[in-house]
Parts: structure tokens; sequence; C-alpha cells
């Protein structure tokens, strides 16, 4: 998947909306006494929004303290604790406050959940003992005078006691000053918020929602603030105030040289009426704004109508009037200072989900299983409920889509995904919930001996080695997911991809080699040190994860890096701060990292622009977190999404010289705008037009009315719509009909298949805000694409990835085994684009035909590994203490073909001697099929010639 020809894997995607929390001052008086059981601890008297349930099943606020939530059973000694010492200065601190926080399950929302677990202070030589079971936490120490210190730490099973050490730094400040955004002028008594990152930031990264953790100040009234006591890092800062929108900036550095400048926007409105069924006002409805942690609400006057203020984003707005529920349709997304007006919302009677959870293998029931709705393919939760004792649950929700998650202990979730809810209707939607998988396996070293107290984690659930080096994880989601061990005393982990199924043991063994390590310094083009922490990345060369295995760090103040590594081939890059993309190149300086050595490499952040630019709604404001698709063409079709911010920005790395150009293709809410070529260096903007309305009617050629069906929209060709790189939406409908209020205006196909098995499509040419009909008659059942993949000497070839009328990214439909064999089942009938795209290798396309019900075997199809760029050797080069090594080659490439090998030592190219990785590089770039020599030395001691032609 290759950005340009010099771009080898596929852009990495990371995006979500930023789940905003009620915020807390980290500082809290101390607290005597060595340990504090954490329902002993008095909450803050700070009150601010948090939601409760409401009968029919929204959600509303009330004033209630700011505090993570409490575990409900508290550990004991006998589950084993963590010993703390907190140091400063290198010496150990009494009476350091200390508390420890249980990362919670995911409950599908987006949201990390996080539960108080104790809490402490230091004693004599600034130890602490604080029983925890076993599971995944953040740690974190704060005293007078210095800057607090936080940590993420597995408490792993088999273990009774985990020691950790947490560090206080002399405590820093943050100045700044809040001003509205175009005008320049300050903002008084504006409320802010730091909430600290705890790891190495990655485009994946979070900041901790946690309110004891988050730092929290007001603006003086010249817009002024300080936030003092802080440590250095990197946090995300939220800036609010009374007729402004909220704004969220996701990387903030601390220290910051000079005054940091927050512009914040005037306040974003939603206003329109309430009314009944019979189109009368209705006086006393509440409205509502969901889909974040903060819900604003208001209450109708006596004509219906009402007036909300919001945060520029994208919200479900809903309301509620004794038993009936109603909503405005789709998701509303609101710009800086926009007002959207003349909204409606028709209250009916109840609506939403009823049925039933049970375990998929028994058919018992599951008493009490949580769940919990969010907005379709959005983060945030808009409601939850609970299974009574025979597992029957009810769930009102104003029509809509939504995604609905089932939990319950010891069960693999149960998702369901664009669950659509009609007016007046609850639907009924069952999940059986399968027994959740089990994990185990042998962690040895290379030379076959076992690691005894390696740790292995999987799910957030994490354990330890025994004497035999054996492990063992329950408990764990059925599906892919990757698994990591490292030793007791190494901080890295090696990831392996692995998958359970149901109730079953699934094997999988881990080799940890010895680490080295990788250091250096990182400089801008010019020379010059950056002004604030970057991010390196080191990524192993000959990983069996597809993506590679890559590890991260973040440099100190001074642009220095260090990277603890296994030994192998890496290749490093500096990356922007912040970056929410990453692109592997080949042109990255590549090291060769040796058991038990150092290995010195900088780096250089090259601060190019990319492709940059701003969404705008068809009103012509900025479209707030509105998905943008970079499409590229030619033989590696890749497609990356991301988010655009809060105020319609977004940004993509820069892909090389030699790129292809880039289509923009953005999408919100069915608004979608389009620009043909994007440039780099220059600023793009996307104009959305106006969603479209699609009204659809499935009919049938014999056999009953369908009782239910999913529908996936498409591109016209087939394929998936841009945006929709990780997943195909497929929206659940009951019934035999469908009205679509946020449908793209593009022309596409719309593919439905039936709660019975039954399929059918139809093509239909969408124009923005105009609405239009379709019928999709019912052809037959689904079908099925089968075959194996086999390199040019017919062996069989493992790892492909396959994609199903899908550009190369996100998840992958299939993957082959070790005999190279793949199945792709409940394929709709028609003609399908399949790509394979091979571990290291080119991407192959074929187009399938199936009828309905059809086996389809394509047979062996044939696969090619990478090949040379034209005029090189096909391989790479690395440095290790004074010699350049071979650290890659390409299959089939010429050094390979020539007989050379990873680890051989380059001492010349045609005759002259080479003495870096730089050197090497050029001297074995030439003319196409130009004859090389190459002078290298094996690790025998052996001295060798090789002479062949350059790649053609």
């Amino acid at each position: 998947m290759s950005v340009s020809n010099r771009v080898r894997l596929p852009l990495a995607l990371a995006m979500g909306l930023a789940v905003l929390a009620s915020l807390l001052l980290w500082s809290q008086p101390t607290e005597e006494g060595s340990m504090e059981r954490p329902a002993e601890r008095a909450p803050s008297p700070i009150p601010t929004a948090r939601r409760v349930p409401l009968a029919g099943g929204l959600a509303s606020t009330e004033e209630a303290p700011r505090a993570t939530p409490l575990l409900e059973t508290p550990a004991l000694s006998s589950e084993g604790a963590f010993v703390v010492r907190v140091v400063a200065e290198g010496r150990p601190l009494e009476g350091a406050r200390v508390q420890a926080y249980l990362r919670g399950p995911d409950e599908g929302t987006g949201q990390v959940h996080w539960l108080r677990a104790g809490a402490g202070t230091t004693g004599p030589g600034g130890t602490l003992r604080l029983p925890a079971a076993p599971g995944a936490y953040l740690l974190s120490a704060a005293a007078e005078g210095h800057g607090p210190a936080r940590r993420e730490v597995d408490r792993p099973a088999g273990e009774m006691e985990t020691a950790v050490e947490l560090s206080l730094s002399a405590a820093v400040e943050l100045r700044g000053r809040v001003i509205a955004a175009g005008r320049g002028e300050p903002v008084p008594l504006a409320e802010l918020s730091l909430r600290p990152y705890t790891e190495a930031l990655r485009p994946t990264s979070r900041a901790v929602e946690l309110p004891e953790e988050t730092a929290v100040t007001v603006a003086n009234a010249h817009g002024h603030f300080t936030f003092s006591g802080l440590s250095p890092g990197r946090y995300a800062l939220t800036a609010e105030a009374p007729g402004h929108s909220r704004r969220t900036m996701r990387l903030v550095t601390v220290p910051f040289a000079g005054e940091l400048e927050v512009g914040l926007w005037s306040a974003s409105v939603l206003e329109g009426f309430v009314v009944g069924e019979d189109g009368q006002p209705v006086e006393g409805a509440e409205v509502l704004a969901l889909g974040r942690t903060q819900v604003p609400h208001v209450t109708t006057s006596a004509t219906g109508a009402f007036s909300l203020e919001v945060a520029n984003g994208t919200w479900l707005l809903a309301a509620r009037h004794g038993e009936r529920l109603g909503r405005v349709p789709g998701l509303l997304s609101v710009g800086p200072g926009e007002t959207r007006g003349e909204l409606r919302i028709t209250l009916g009677s109840g609506s939403g989900l009823t049925g039933s959870v049970t375990e998929a293998a028994s058919g018992a029931p599951v008493p009490g299983a949580r769940l919990v709705a969010s907005p379709a393919g959005e983060d945030g939760e808009v409601s939850r409920t609970a299974a009574d004792s025979e597992g029957r649950y009810t769930f009102n929700l104003p029509p809509g889509e939504y995604d609905v998650v089932a939990l319950a202990p010891r069960l693999s979730r149960g998702v369901r995904a664009a669950l659509v809810v009609v007016p007046g209707q609850r639907v009924a939607v069952d999940f059986q919930l399968q027994a959740a998988g089990i994990l185990t396996g042998v962690v040895s070293d290379p030379d076959g001996r076992p690691v005894t107290g390696a740790h292995v984690r999987a799910h957030g659930r994490t354990t330890r080695t025994d004497s035999d080096g054996t492990y063992r994880l329950e408990g764990l989601e059925v599906g892919s997911f990757p698994a990591m061990a490292r030793r007791q005393d190494s901080a890295h982990w090696t990831t392996r991809a692995t998958s359970t199924k149901a109730g079953e043991t699934t094997r999988l063994d881990f080799t940890l080699g010895e680490t080295g390590t990788v250091r250096g310094q990182v400089k801008l083009a010019s020379g010059a040190p950056p002004s604030q922490p970057v991010t390196v990345r080191a990524r192993a060369l000959e990983s069996q994860l597809r993506g590679g295995e890559v590890t991260y760090a973040d440099t100190d103040a001074q642009g220095r890096y260090s990277l603890e590594l296994p030994a192998a081939n890496y290749q490093l890059a500096a990356l922007l701060p912040g970056s929410r993309i990453t692109v592997f190149r080949e042109d990255e300086p590549t090291v060769t990292v040796a058991a038990g050595a150092a290995v010195v490499q900088d780096l250089t952040l090259v601060d190019d622009r990319g492709v940059e630019g701003t969404v705008l709604e068809p009103s012509g404001v900025p479209s707030p977190n509105a998905q943008v698709a970079g499409i590229q063409t030619g033989q590696y079709a890749i497609t990356s999404t991301i988010r655009a911010d809060e105020e319609g920005r977004f940004a993509f790395p820069p892909r090389g010289a030699n790129a292809t150009p880039l289509r923009l293709l953005a999408h919100n809410a069915g608004r979608v705008g389009e620009l043909a070529v994007a440039k780099e260096r220059e600023e793009s903007v996307i104009q959305l037009r106006p969603a479209a309305t699609l009204h659809g009617k499935i009919v049938t050629r014999g056999g009953g009315a369908p009782q239910g069906f999913l529908l996936k929209l498409l591109q016209e060709d087939g394929t998936a719509l841009p945006w929709e790189t990780h997943a195909v939406v497929e929206r659940s409908f009951t019934g035999d009909s469908f009205v679509l209020t946020e449908a793209p205006g593009l022309p596409l196909r719309v593919s439905v298949r039936t709660t019975d098995g039954r399929t059918g499509e139809a093509s239909v040419k969408l124009e923005p805000g105009q609405s239009a009909r379709v019928e999709l008659a019912l052809t037959g059942g689904t079908a099925s694409i089968s075959g194996r993949a086999v390199w040019s000497n017919r062996a069989p070839a493992e790892n492909v990835a396959l994609y199903l009328d899908k550009p190369m990214a996100g998840a992958v439909d299939a993957s082959t085994g070790t005999d190279g064999r793949f199945r792709l089942d409940d394929v709709a009938p028609g003609q399908h684009i399949l790509r394979l795209y091979p571990l290291n290798g080119i991407p192959e396309t074929r187009t399938v035909t199936v009828a309905s019900g059809e086996t389809v075997d394509l047979g062996d199809v044939p696969v090619s590994r990478s090949k040379a760029a034209s005029g090189t050797v096909g391989a790479g080069f690395s440095e290790e203490r004074g010699w350049v090594s071979v650290a890659w080659l390409t299959p089939q490439g010429p050094a390979e073909q020539a007989g050379l090998r990873v680890g051989d030592q380059v001492l010349r190219v045609d005759g002259q001697v080479v003495r870096s990785r730089v050197e090497a590089e050029q001297r074995t770039l030439g003319a196409p099929a130009s004859p090389i020599q190459l002078g290298i030395r094996r690790a025998n001691g052996q001295e060798l010639q090789f002479q062949f032609a350059r790649a053609d």
C-alpha cells in the first residue's frame, strides 16, 4: 500500500471525537495516615454537570460533585498490592499523596472508563503499599512544590506485589490569554482545564479524562490565565465561556515559550419548536443535545419554542415530554458561531428497542446485562439500560440510528451497529453473547529457554509467566486483537496478532530477544533543535504484523530521545507533534539494534506542509468533525480518512515528491463535498453540499414479505463509500421499507439483505438537497468467494490481506492462512472488486461476478513480492558501531538474487570505501540495469565480492 513509489505501507489513521469530561483541580489536601479507603474520601464540593437517567431512557443533567466513581468493592490485601515509591530529585519523599485508578471495561462508547481504586500518603522512605487486584491502573503522586507524576501500570495476575517508582519534577507554569477568535478582544472569566497525556504521543493517543488529575483555572477580566503546579509534559486544553463555543486544543506542551493564545468562537445555537403528533406546540418539553459527557438542555416555552446554546460540533437533538419522545432526524453539525434554526421535533408514542440478552451456547438468559447506546458511528453515550432477572430489556430511545453494545461479566460483548429506531415503534433486537475466549502459551528466549516473570497483556488483562514460561489469560473478547509480552525488567512490548473463539483456548507463544538501545538527537532541517518535544517512531522491518511493530518515544526538552528495542532492524522517523496519520517511507533512516549494545542515530524533523485545509458547511461556516477521505488512485489504491477538528481543519502529512495527486472527499451527516486535486503546501477548501433524502421499498418476486433487512450504501461501481474505509455501515431496519434523511447526494448503489438471507440491489442517482425513491427487488441468497493465494513459484502465500469492494485501508475482510487459502462469505450477488495485498508485496486486483447462492472458487491467485525500485539494488542499510550493514532486502530484488544477506557488512561500492549509511544509499543508486560491484564481510569474517545489475 504505497502513497508514492517511496512509501511502503498504508497510512495508519486515527480518528474520533474528543470526549469532554467533568474536570477538577488535581491537587487535593493531604490527609493524615498512610492509606485511605476509597469510600472514606469526601467528594470535592465543586459542582459540575453529570449524566443521570430519565424515565424514557434519555439522559439529563443535574449538579453533582466532580469525582471519579469509586470501585464498588475495594481490593483486599490478599489480592496483592502496589508498592509505590515516590522520589523527588532522586531522594525518597515522605508525605506525597498517591492515588490509584483502575481502568474499567470498554463499553463501546469511545470513552475510557476509570474507577478510583485506592489512595494514601507515603511514609518514611517515600513508600506506600496500596492493595490492588490484577488489572490496568493509572498511578499518580503529588506533593507541595512539585509537579505531579503519573504512570500507567499493570498489576499482573499471579504477582502479590508490584513495585512502582514515581518521580516528581519541579513544578512549572502555563500562562496564556483567551481571546475572541477573529476579533482579538479578551474573553473574561473563561474556564480552562488541562488533561495530561501519560504516554508517548501517537496518532491514537487520548488525554486522561480524570477529574482528580485535571488542572482547572479561570481567566481574569482581561482574559489572562495561569496554571501553576504542573509537571512538564503534554496536555489537552479545553476552554469555554458564556456566549462562546467550547474549544479543545488537542496538544499543548508545557512549559510553553511565551503566552499561549486560545481563541474562542461565538457560541453555536440550536433553535426550533417541539410539537405533538397533531402539530400543536408542546410547552414544558425538555430538549437535550446528546452525544457528549456534558448534556446541554432547555425547556420549551408556551409556544413550544426552544433556543439551546451548545459547543460547535456534532449533536443528537432529542426531546421528551412525559412518555412521548422525539428527535431531529440524524445528527446535527453546527459550526462555530452558527445558529441552526427552524428545527422541528415531533413527539410521538414510545419508541426504542426491546428484546432479550441470552448466552449463545445455552440460550440461558443473562440477568443484569448492561446495554449502552451511542449515536451510530460516533463516540459518546446517549443512554444505557439493564436487562431484568429474565434477561429481558426495554430501551426507550427517540427515532434515529444507534450503535448498541451489550455487556456482561465472563461473556464477550454483543454489538449491533446502525440500528434504526422508527417513530412509535419498539424494534425487537435480541443479543446472544458468546462465552469469552482464553489465551495461553509460552514465552521463551531465542534459544528456547522459558522466560520467567514476563508480562503478557491482551484486551486490558495482564498476567505473568510462571517458572516454565507459561501464561494464561481468561475472559477475553472473541475476535482478532493484538497481544503483547515483555520481560520483567524491560519497557518494550513485543506484539503479536491473534484471535480467540467463543469458549475456546487459543495458543500464542512469544519469543523475546535481548534488547539494545537506540538514542540520538532530533533537529530541524535548519540544524536547530525543535521548539517543543517531538515523537520518535521505530518500526521493525521484519515484523509479521501488517503495518509493522511500532514503538514510540518522546524527546526531552533538548530534542534527545532513547528507545529500548529487541535486537533487529528498524526504520526511524521523527514525527510532527500531534500528527494524526503516519506515513512509512523507504528513505527513513534504518538502524540495526544489537543485543546489549547502543546505537546512535540522529534524526531530522522535516517540517514540510502536506495537504491541509478547511471543510465548510453549505452555509459557509466551518464543519466541525467532518470526515475527510484522501483518495489515491493507481496500483496502490489507498484511501485514508481523518476527522477535521472542531473548527473544520484537517491535515494530511507529506507523501513524497513522486506521490500521485490526492483527491479529497469530505462528509458530514450526508453532506458531501469534493476537491478533485489537492496540492501540498496550498490551502484546500472543501465546500459541503446539502444531504439528500432516499425513500425505499423492498419488493419480492415470490416468498413472503421481509420482516427486516440490512441496508448498505455503496458507490456507483459497488465499492465502499470513501469515508467508510474501516467498515461499511450496514443499517438495520424492520419491515419492508426505509427512509434515509441524510443520504449523500451522489450516484449510489443500494444493497439489501433480508433477515432470511435474500438479497437485492438497485442504482439511484441522488442530487444534493433533493429526494428520490427506489425499489429493490429481492433476487436470492448470498454467495461466497474462495481461492488460494500463491507466489510465482506456486508456494502458498500466507498473511495476504483481502479487501472486498473497498480500498486497501482499515480492517481487512479476510486473510490467507498458512496454506494460502481464503474464503469470503455473505457476498451479495453481482460484480465485485477483490484486492489481495501480500505482506511486503504488490497488490493484485480481481473482478469477480457471483450469482445468488453461488460459491465461486478462484483457484490459485498469483501474488508478487515487492519489486526493487528502478536504479536501486533492492536493499536498505544501517549503521552499527562504525560499520554499514545490510538492514533489509527486497524479496527477489537484485541484491537478494545476487546472494547478499541481511547483516552483511558493506565495505566498498564500486571500489570506493563506504563510511556511512548515506554513502551506501547514494553509491548504490544508478542508472536502471547498470552494473554494480559490492564488497562485503560476512559474520564469520569472510570477505566476498558481488557483481550484478541494478533494477531496470
